[in-house]
């Protein structure tokens, strides 16, 4: 396998997770993992480590995996698995690998604590690759949080086949962001040494609030800003730190199984959005990176162990949920119509809200959860991926994303896609500060 160095381009580990089971999380993840190869060398480390996902859905002999890694003091680039010829006959995944989880559950390591944590991201930060694609679990605690970025959502998958999935996507992106407040925000953080006698307790406090389903105050971090606007002044730097931390956040998205317009949008992508502006913030950067055409195929290759990407020889149906172009634009043109208006337009960058609590109306706090700027930016999102995408197979899908995946790799910030390397819990704060995010 060649180096990162010469595959050109900077290294990039690039979390998938989903919120919950059930989506093709897995499936996605290998498959994109072994598209992304072709440009790089990419190791893709299996960290649903209760199922051992990967292993089952790639035909290869595994020799090692994560229990050498943990148990046997391995190091990890020599548990990376490589596809053996019969897969790969003509080598044009030659610069894919992967790390797969134990072949059973095993507790210390399917439930890593936090010293498990911290050796496998020092260990995954000394990969050589271009490329780490990290499978992670389904769910939302340490195992999950701790692998994700501080300042992206990496890949988030979901469905519009199981809307349960497409709510907890939307939480992970919650508990991410506030994992990157809480770190900058802590007790200790230097930024209280310019807050005019602000308390790390007072802002905790106004966050647990926001985090708080069940509180409606502070429905969410919009209104969490506009607090500390009128506890310090619009332009004090806390405030100017604040909204920089959320403005900045960027949500990269996936919808797999995608089967029209209309579907996708009213069952995935729109609650999705709804979840987004209501119960964490209307000001983040929303990215959708493609979609994956729900296709039998797709299915059929992970039962047999060959994924999809694999099988490229193979002729592949055409896409038939997005066949039909012109009656996709006219769909599109309709959810429009029917969610934005025809006139509609998006509101300011920041909605005027009363000072205080006492002063907020209905319709104040309505501007604050407000989701019609999302919406009228997916919409046009799902537009131009028409025009490109409409009556794509899923090998094509693959390789749009990828190509995305690229674009983005290359003309934006390290920290808006995946990372270059994963930050333990106390380097987070510091890594913060020192980039004034």
């Amino acid at each position: 396998m060649s180096s990162p160095a010469s595959s050109g381009g900077p290294r990039r580990i690039i979390p998938v997770s989903s919120g919950k089971g059930g989506v093709g999380k897995t499936t996605f993840a290998v498959n994109y993992a072994l598209s992304l190869s072709r440009h790089g060398r990419t190791v893709l480390v299996d960290l649903d480590t209760g199922t051992s996902s990967v292993r089952n859905c790639i035909d290869a002999p595994v020799g090692r995996d994560l229990y050498h890694f943990f148990r046997k003091g391995l190091p990890l680039a020599e548990c990376v698995t490589t596809l053996p010829p019969r897969l790969d006959p003509d080598g044009r995944h030659a610069d894919f690998g992967f790390v797969a989880a134990p072949k059973h559950l095993i507790e210390d390591i399917t439930n890593f604590d936090l010293g498990h944590r911290e050796k496998l991201i020092d260990a995954i930060n000394a990969l050589d690759a271009r490329f780490v694609v990290l499978d992670l679990k389904a769910g939302l605690d340490a195992n999950v949080i701790d692998f994700l970025p501080y300042s992206n959502s990496g890949i988030l998958l979901f469905t519009p086949h199981l809307p349960a999935a497409t709510l907890a996507a939307a939480d992970v992106v919650k508990a991410v962001l506030f994992r990157k407040l809480r770190s900058v925000f802590a007790e200790g953080s230097p930024v209280y040494e310019k807050a005019g006698g602000l308390k790390a307790d007072f802002v905790l406090g106004l966050l647990d609030q926001v985090e708080d389903v069940y509180e409606e105050d502070l429905p969410n971090l919009d209104a969490f800003v506009a607090d500390l606007r009128h506890a310090l002044g619009d332009e004090h730097e806390l405030v100017v730190l604040v909204r920089r931390t959320i403005e900045s956040f960027v949500v990269h998205y996936v919808l797999n199984m995608f089967d029209g317009v209309a579907s996708s949008f009213d069952s995935a992508v729109k609650p999705f959005m709804e979840s987004l502006a209501e119960g964490v913030s209307s000001q983040l950067t929303v990215l959708n990176q493609g979609w994956i055409v729900a296709h039998p195929d797709v299915n059929r290759a992970s039962v047999e162990r060959v994924p999809v990407v694999l099988r490229e020889g193979m002729e592949a149906p055409a896409a038939t949920a997005a066949q039909a172009t012109g009656v996709a634009e006219r769909e599109l043109q309709a959810l429009a119509e029917r969610y934005l208006g025809r006139a509609a337009r998006k509101p300011a960058a920041h909605p005027p809200r009363p000072r205080t609590e006492r002063e907020r109306t209905p319709e104040s706090r309505a501007a604050l959860t407000d989701p019609t700027r999302y919406l009228a930016g997916q919409l046009e999102s799902m537009l131009r991926m028409l025009e490109d995408q409409g009556g794509r197979s899923y090998h094509e899908n693959f390789r749009y994303i990828v190509a995305r995946s690229l674009e983005t790799v290359t003309a934006r910030p390290i920290g808006d896609f995946g990372d270059a390397r994963l930050y333990k819990r106390d380097e987070i704060r510091q890594r913060l500060l020192q980039r004034g995010r």
